[in-house]
């Protein structure tokens, strides 16, 4: 079974985080890399994605000592909110960090993607210099009896230890160390299964590293209200007359559709057949897309306006996955292709950073 305890979190000592916490490092691009560093010296991107790994490694040790960043003194539970909003509507997402103690994929933690081997090579060459835990897994749990939305309300009434606002979501840190309620989060997970649903590579490499330690985790309930699931759109730079024909083969036209295929001024909007049963992101790989050099975007219009100019032939649109349809995934332990969900917003990095033993 699932197994958490808590940990002595090292926190910036700031009540207001904001100009000190970044997105994780798969997410950074160079020029918002720059805005970050320009919003303070101390801004946790130069731990998540260092100019190299020993200067990450200094830099933290030079944060803590100059105190910057202090370790908290009990062993605790943090509670995480995130605010946002999407499409006009707002948005509460709410979670706990904690330490998951790894193991081999598959008994009670599961994976839900397939993963690359460049990241995770970055990933461990920065873990073995550091020795921490820089940005944590994001992993879903059940919790039918609705024991941590009774829990994390009781804790909302209280002043928060830490607050952040960024562009896009307001954020809230409680530190938890009454062991009592600690006590009732890690009976909660008692017979649970985990599905990780971001930082597939990270917890790969944590447990290539430790071989079953225990790794920064975020976790948030399947049925909490804020959880947003956005699709990411495939781009590809040729498809033959043959493969275009195999559309038809494979798909079938319905205006309830799974997959929408953008040529140049023209969509055909598809569903898979009826008589298939596997996910409709898995059976699309393994048809259409199948042995092909696929290209990602999450902005639909940004894919569009790749095949208007002539960077790409052709772009394939999905819809965001179901949270039911998760779920499933995880009751049948399939493996999706690579980038078939984005849990919006990413967990920022800095919030709580956990050190190595």
């Amino acid at each position: 079974m699932p197994k958490i305890i808590p940990f002595n979190g090292i926190r910036y000592n700031s009540k207001n985080i904001s100009n000190y916490i970044c997105p994780p490092y798969d997410v950074i691009s160079p020029s918002q890399k720059k805005e970050l560093l320009g919003r303070s010296i101390y801004n946790a991107v130069k731990i998540e994605l260092p100019e190299n790994y020993s200067s990450a490694k200094e830099n933290f040790d030079k944060w803590k000592g100059e105190g910057c960043l202090l370790k908290e003194k009990l062993p605790s539970l943090y509670l995480y909110e995130q605010s946002f909003k999407y499409k006009g509507k707002k948005y509460i997402r709410t979670g706990f960090f904690a330490l998951l103690k790894t193991e081999k994929l598959g008994k009670s933690i599961f994976p839900h993607e397939k993963t690359h081997s460049g990241p995770k090579i970055d990933r461990f060459n920065l873990l073995k210099v550091t020795k921490i835990n820089t940005s944590p897994i994001f992993c879903l749990f059940s919790d039918k009896k609705n024991i941590f939305y009774s829990i994390s309300n009781r804790i909302k009434e209280k002043k928060p230890t830490s607050i952040a606002k960024l562009s896009e979501t307001s954020e809230k840190v409680w530190a938890i160390n009454d062991m009592k309620i600690i006590n009732i989060l890690k009976k909660m997970l008692d017979n649970n299964k985990i599905l990780i649903a971001d930082g597939h590579h990270r917890y790969e490499t944590f447990y290539k590293f430790t071989k079953g330690g225990y790794v920064l985790t975020f976790l948030s309930p399947f049925n909490d209200r804020g959880l947003l699931i956005l699709p990411t759109h495939r781009l590809l730079k040729d498809i033959t007359k043959k493969e275009i024909k195999n559309i038809s083969k494979y798909f079938k036209t319905s205006k309830d559709w799974d997959f929408k295929f953008y040529f140049k001024k023209c969509f055909i909007d598809v569903k898979t057949a009826k008589k298939n049963k596997d996910i409709p992101i898995k059976y699309l790989h393994s048809t259409i897309l199948k042995n092909k050099e696929v290209n990602y975007t999450k902005d639909e219009r940004e894919a569009v306006e790749k095949v208007d100019s002539g960077e790409f032939a052709v772009a394939v649109i999905l819809k965001p996955m179901d949270i039911k349809d998760l779920e499933f995934v995880v009751k049948k332990k399939i493996l999706l292709p690579q980038k078939s969900t984005y849990f919006y917003p990413k967990v920022s990095t800095g919030v709580v950073f956990n050190e190595l033993d």
